[in-house]
């Protein structure tokens, strides 16, 4: 299950993590939302791993 982390409107999202997080791997998946509201469909999976 994937956790909602935010929304931009510049397509840039920053993810803080702490220390503790290196080594783990993200996960992110990302749609387009319209201005009225229309929903895109959602992309692939891309994973990350966070550096140490």
């Amino acid at each position: 299950m994937l956790r909602f982390v935010g929304l931009t409107t510049d397509s840039t999202l920053r993810q803080r993590f702490t220390a503790a997080d290196g080594g783990k791997t993200a996960y992110y998946q990302l749609r387009w939302l319209g201005n009225g509201g229309e929903r895109g469909p959602w992309s692939d999976v891309a994973s990350a791993t966070v550096a140490a």
